[in-house]
């Protein structure tokens, strides 16, 4: 074999090597969401961060919105229609009723590189429920920009229910407003789906049209430049397999 075919057989081996290389990695990643999580949506993005991510925590719960991870009203911190947390070490709880965590106190205790908020379809139940709503998102942002971790925002997808999918646009203009004030990435779901017909209650998707979702946001993310969170030391080995709602 000539030494300059030999050359291109390497270069070819070596960029096609590149191409496979799997995207950077991150430490620590936490995952919240509402009852969309709850399904195939959200186990399709837990899964594709725990094959690359040493530590994965997810959180979600049926009926949330912001206002419900951030409030101090005992009354708004539990959930009696759906449960799901998956933690750190593949410990998985997923219940009908359970007592919500302290989304502030799981960014303290976690500590996340990257943190993804996939919240939004329950604050469109009415105009004014959107804007009593963006305080907590705002909020949100905040804190996990203080916490130095980097800031991803799933927005609500398509809906065929009203009043949601009435409001669904100006939710969508609202959080993705507050997004690029507080330099979180925002994922409009508006544009990768397209509510199934023939579906029941206009809101949620069956486990087919859930999983591609999913699938099309982690393509959306994989394609973000995610820098690498400063000032993160990994939590202590006690703290990362708390059960949700244990204090």
């Amino acid at each position: 074999m000539s030494p300059v075919k030999s050359f291109l057989i390497l270069g070819l081996l070596f960029f096609n090597t590149a191409q496979a290389a799997p995207e950077k990695s991150l430490d620590r990643v936490l995952l919240l969401g509402d009852s969309h999580a709850y399904g195939k949506y959200g186990e399709v993005l837990d899964a594709h961060f725990r094959t690359s991510a040493k530590q994965v925590t997810s959180y979600s719960s049926c009926g949330s919105s912001p206002s419900t991870w951030t409030t101090t009203t005992a009354n708004f911190k539990s959930t009696n229609c759906g449960f799901w947390k998956k933690s750190a070490a593949d410990r998985e709880t997923r219940v009908k009723s359970h007592k919500l965590p302290s989304f502030n106190s799981e960014l303290r205790n976690l500590r996340p590189q990257l943190t993804v908020i996939t919240l939004g379809t329950n604050i469109l139940a009415s105009p004014g429920n959107i804007s009593s709503e963006k305080k907590h998102i705002e909020s949100m942002m905040k804190a996990i920009r203080a916490q130095g971790s980097e800031c991803v925002w799933v927005g609500p997808p398509d809906l065929a229910k009203a009043p949601f999918s009435k409001n669904l646009q100006s939710g969508v203009e609202t959080i993705k407003a507050l997004a690029e004030k507080n330099q979180c990435h925002f994922i409009d779901s508006t544009k990768l789906t397209q509510y199934p017909s023939g579906k029941s209650d206009g809101i949620h998707y069956g486990p087919n049209d859930s999983a591609k979702w999913g699938q099309a946001v982690v393509e959306k993310i994989k394609g973000l430049k995610l820098k690498s969170a400063q000032g993160t030391p990994s939590p202590a080995a006690t703290k990362t397999d708390t059960p949700a709602g244990v204090r």
